[in-house]
């Protein structure tokens, strides 16, 4: 399974693998009672809900995700400032990423080009609110798409010239795509969607974390409508 969550042909993430469901999660909460359930029952349904109601999350941590993910280099790092600065880092099992030093870029279409800019927001230094009129849009993807085409260019000539790729990769600009594999616990998974579907996060990141709930949700649909159900609150 997997989204492209830009809309580009070129951003992507994939669910590639996943353990547990919303039983693992009641049988977790269960434990310490030694009790156990083979199939979800109606009273199950209500645990769940409770738990998520209460922030009672910590058997949410034994259901596990790996994702697959291509995005803009902005954005990785966007992401991976999350996964470090979060309350719940113990549940970020695992994060391995692409490496310019070991691989070089040999697309010059390998950067996203946003099809419509934003405006910077005057009441908040970090967001942006409304789009560019489109003529001022077109010039501006102009600008953005030459940008990007100049990075290629001098990071071409720097491998030509010998320069090792560990330093060439510096004039490579921040829209350039780079990719990993994202390990993750659903209890810290949920907080990832919510903080980045959340108001003042970027739309682009808050894309990603859309196709995430969709990928998920058919594995632990009642512990997705619990989650939901509260962020609606």
């Amino acid at each position: 399974m997997h989204r492209d969550p830009l809309n580009d042909s070129k951003s992507r993430i994939e669910l590639i693998n996943s353990m547990g469901s919303d039983l693992s999660i009641v049988n977790d909460a269960r434990a310490s009672f030694e009790k156990s359930s083979d199939v979800l029952s109606e009273k199950d349904i209500k645990l769940i809900n409770y738990l998520i109601k209460h922030q009672h999350t910590s058997p949410f941590r034994g259901v596990i995700f790996k994702f697959k993910v291509k995005a803009p280099l902005y954005i990785c790092r966007q992401w991976w400032k999350h996964v470090i600065a979060s309350n719940h880092n113990e549940e970020q099992l695992g994060w391995n990423e692409k490496s310019f030093r070991y691989v070089s870029i040999d697309d010059s279409n390998e950067f996203y080009i946003p099809p419509t800019f934003r405006q910077q927001s005057k009441n908040n230094k970090q967001a942006t609110l409304g789009s560019l009129e489109p003529e001022a849009n077109q010039k501006a993807i102009a600008v953005y798409q030459k940008q990007c085409e100049n990075s290629y260019q001098a990071y071409s000539q720097l491998l030509e010239l010998g320069v090792g790729r560990e330093q060439a990769r510096g004039v490579l600009v921040p829209s350039v795509y780079t990719s990993w594999v994202w390990t993750v616990s659903l209890q810290a998974l949920l907080n990832f969607i919510g903080l980045r579907l959340g108001k003042g996060a970027q739309s682009e990141i808050g894309a990603y974390a859309s196709a995430i709930a969709e990928l998920i949700e058919p594995i632990v649909p009642v512990s997705m409508a619990a989650w939901s159900d509260r962020v609606q609150e």
